[in-house]
């Protein structure tokens, strides 16, 4: 997903809406939206320090913390901690840490092309960890202090310590030294060409014929902060600035930022930089370098991306911070500085949009950009606005929630009717003068003139007792009527085709309707019931248990890439192949982390979703409006997740994994398979199952838990599987294997017991024969019925 430049389409979009004047009550500038998708993680969270020195995604999707107080790793929901080797006099790691690096101390992370994770300490040289093992190298006494760690387009890894510059093969940890006299470097790069720039407290230089060569500063500037590659130039961060840096020319170019201390790409190619006043900058497609006020003070001191596209910032005090890059842009409406509920938008006709908010009045976005309040205080108190349909000559028609509905010409209301004691008023446009009016349980059409007053009315008696939600135009005449008690399709206002339970509907709180005219079918959406396709006759449901986000779709929009977007209680529900749907459907959502503060659309009402002329999908929230561009995510699709088996237990005893396969000790009982999925964006969201092939019949649904316990395993080799997805995801393709072999005792084998058997059998054959000879030898004396040989010995009573 192009996560920023949604962000700036969405930023540019609300700001060129949304210029006001100062008598406006919708708030003229994008509201911070970085904030949305902050999450802080601590101490509480298992964080095991609050400074973070590093941060690295590996290969399998794990992320990696380095801190002054161990080296984490992190699945999205929980930290496994690495405690540094235990010396003679210090203790072994505790509170469940597994051991690690030898230093606690970590300053620097990276993973090379071999897929090992070196780790550089502040007072324990190198490590590295690979296959779940931790391998201590004794460079530089292994006690050196290590800071920054890259790779060559060679293969060769290169480390910079405060004893000097050196590399090393990373298959045979072979060292060669280059510079070991300089104590300084503290940042590296690679340009295209293959050359090392090396900067830190003693300047800029650049490693020519295997030697380091100094390369001139800008005036007043001293030292190098930062270093980053940036396609053919360099990105260098100063003591005093940030330039762009053209090896090819030797220019020097200012960028506008001052003190910068650390920069990293996001997932579309943008950089952010943090600053040592505390100040966090982000550049624009323009070249220009933007604040991000709401995330300044953080006290920033490393800055990483996933594979996901959230942003990583490492603090030195605060913690471990995830960003995720809002898509939506969001307008509130306010009333005596509270945010109002949205309820409803409607096109103007003009080229503008007309917002209708519950107990904040109705507002008028102009094509010239200009947004100004209008008035609706024909009665007191009447400004809670339910619905909204256009009119001719672009004149307004509004439902209030007091049972009225107004009409709006030229910026003057004037009122239309009045319902006393229904409640709110759902109102559409029929045809020429034409309008459907649904007044809590009863549904009229009503004729208007051009003045704005009612010339006639006449109730449907087809819709007695129905609350109606939705009209939509039905592709085969008439219209569907979407409301309490199902989906009836009218033609001359009779029913002529009905959609209800008994009819298979999933429920009868129906709220939303789409018709995809192209395949023939047809979309419904409920309250708590989720989503109904119907085709050719047959109703299939889909809901949060066969790959839908959300069990409330309240709206549902299409946009230009044959997508579905439904506005639920949870946030917006994005269907990216509604025709390929089956059995169970993929779905993606979004709440709160991607900008919608609060998620929740308020739905049930007539307009409570719009897309516009320009394609753009305008959702009401139960706190002002949100807005998407969808061609801002071409290539939406929910996270394909990673599962992992972590660790096992037998009788409560962790035991090695060697490789994927596990092997038991004879009689072993209580095994314990603990297993995660690596989720960074929704950790919450996941969910697992698991099987163990040859035991389980079939995949059995975990929830969210991550561990299974089997009393008892059958003798044999099996294999344990593990599948995870996400809320609305599909299920991880390759799941997560672990072999384990569980061998039969020896004196439990079928040869064992067929020799026992015939063993038992020959004892009692030879037994009985030798019986019957001692009888024959006797004097031919029946037993006495007293003999204490043959009385029958009580069988023990039963317990």
């Amino acid at each position: 997903m192009r996560a920023i430049e949604v962000w700036l389409r969405s930023m540019a979009l609300v700001i060129g809406l949304f210029v006001m004047g100062a008598s406006a009550s919708a708030s003229s500038k994008l509201q911070p939206r970085y904030r949305a998708g902050l999450h802080v993680f601590t101490g509480d969270d298992g964080l095991p320090q609050a400074g973070v020195n590093s941060v690295v995604q590996t290969h399998d999707g794990y992320l990696w913390i380095g801190s002054f107080g161990g080296l984490a790793r992190f699945d999205g929901l929980a930290f496994t901690v690495f405690r540094g080797k235990p010396s003679l006099d210090t203790p072994g790691p505790k509170d469940g840490a597994q051991g690690g690096p030898p230093s606690d101390r970590v300053l620097a992370l990276h993973e090379d092309d071999r897929k090992q994770l070196w780790i550089g300490t502040q007072d324990a040289g190198l490590s590295i960890y690979s296959q779940g093992t931790f391998q201590h190298l004794s460079i530089c006494g292994g006690t050196c202090q290590v800071n920054a760690i890259t790779q060559a387009p060679d293969g060769r890894l290169w480390v910079a310590s405060n004893v000097g510059l050196f590399n090393l093969d990373p298959a045979h940890k072979r060292v060669s030294w280059v510079d070991p006299v300089r104590t300084g470097h503290a940042a590296m790069a690679f340009d295209p060409t293959g050359r090392l720039y090396v900067g830190g407290g003693e300047g800029f230089f650049v490693l020519a014929d295997r030697r380091l060569r100094r390369i001139a500063l800008p005036d007043g500037d001293q030292w190098v902060q930062m270093l980053q590659a940036d396609g053919s130039d360099l990105l260098v961060g100063t003591d005093r600035a940030l330039y762009r840096y053209e090896p090819g020319q030797g220019r020097w170019r200012p960028l506008g930022v001052a003190g910068p201390t650390i920069a990293v790409k996001d997932a579309v190619g943008r950089w952010w930089v943090a600053t040592a006043s505390g100040r966090l900058v982000r550049e624009n497609g323009a070249g220009e370098w933007l604040d991000v006020p709401e995330l300044f003070g953080m006290g920033v001191t490393s800055l990483a991306k996933d594979d996901e596209g959230n942003l990583w910032l490492g603090s030195g005090s605060k913690g471990l911070l995830r960003v995720r890059i809002p898509v939506f842009g969001q307008i509130p409406v306010f009333r005596d500085g509270v945010v109002m509920a949205g309820r409803a938008v409607v096109a103007d006709g003009q080229g503008g949009l007309w917002f209708g908010s519950a107990c904040g009045g109705l507002n008028h976005w102009r094509a010239d950009g200009a947004m100004t309040r209008q008035p609706l205080q024909m009665w007191p108190h009447v400004d809670c606005v339910t619905s909204l349909a256009l009119d001719r000559d672009a004149a307004l028609l509004a439902g209030t929630a007091e049972g009225r509905l107004v009409r709006i010409a030229n910026g003057k209301p004037t009122p239309v009717g009045v319902w006393p004691g229904v409640g709110a008023i759902n109102v559409w446009r029929r045809g020429e003068g034409r309008f459907l009016v649904s007044a809590g349980r009863a549904t009229f059409e009503v004729w208007i003139d051009g003045e704005g007053r009612i010339n006639g009315q006449r109730r449907i008696d087809a819709l007695r007792d129905m609350s109606v939600n939705n009209v939509v135009p039905a592709a085969n005449g008439g219209e569907w009527f979407v409301g309490d008690r199902g989906v009836w399709r009218l033609l001359d206002n009779r029913i002529v085709e009905r959609w209800t339970p008994q009819e298979g509907l999933s429920s009868r709180f129906a709220r939303a309707l789409y018709e995809d005219r192209q395949t023939a079918t047809l979309w419904v959406g409920t309250y708590g019931g989720g989503l109904n396709r119907i085709r050719g006759g047959q109703v299939h449901h889909y809901d949060t248990r066969n790959g839908l986000f959300d069990d409330t779709v309240s709206c549902i929009l299409a946009d230009g890439h044959g997508r579905l977007w439904l506005g639920g209680n949870r946030g917006v529900t994005l269907l990216p192949k509604p025709r390929q749907a089956a059995a169970d459907t993929e779905s993606l959502g979004y709440a709160v982390d991607d900008g919608l503060i609060p998620s929740e659309i308020n739905g049930g009402h007539s307009t409570a979703c719009h897309r516009d002329g320009q394609g753009r999908l305008w959702f009401s929230l139960v706190e002002g409006f949100a807005v998407i561009d969808p061609a801002d995510v071409p290539q939406a699709a929910s996270v394909p997740l990673r599962p992992r088996i972590e660790e096992v237990a037998i009788a409560g005893r962790m035991q090695k994994i060697v490789g994927s396969s596990l092997a038991l000790e004879p009689n072993a009982r209580s095994l314990e398979i603990h297993y995660t999925a690596i989720n960074l964006s929704r950790p919450r969201d996941t969910y697992f199952r698991f099987r163990l092939r040859g035991f389980d019949p079939d995949w059995v649904e975990a929830g969210k838990n991550r561990s299974i316990l089997y009393p008892l395993i059958p003798w044999g080799e099996h294999v344990f599987e593990v599948q995870a997805r996400t809320q609305g995801g599909r299920w991880s393709t390759v799941p997560a294997r672990l072999k384990i072999l569980n061998p039969q005792p020896w004196y439990l084998r079928p040869w064992i017991l067929i020799l026992a058997t015939s063993l038992g059998l020959l004892v009692l054959v030879i037994g009985t024969q030798l019986g019957a000879g001692q009888e024959r030898s006797g004097d031919g004396e029946m037993p006495q019925a007293n003999d204490r040989r043959r009385q029958r010995v009580p069988e023990p009573a039963s317990r």
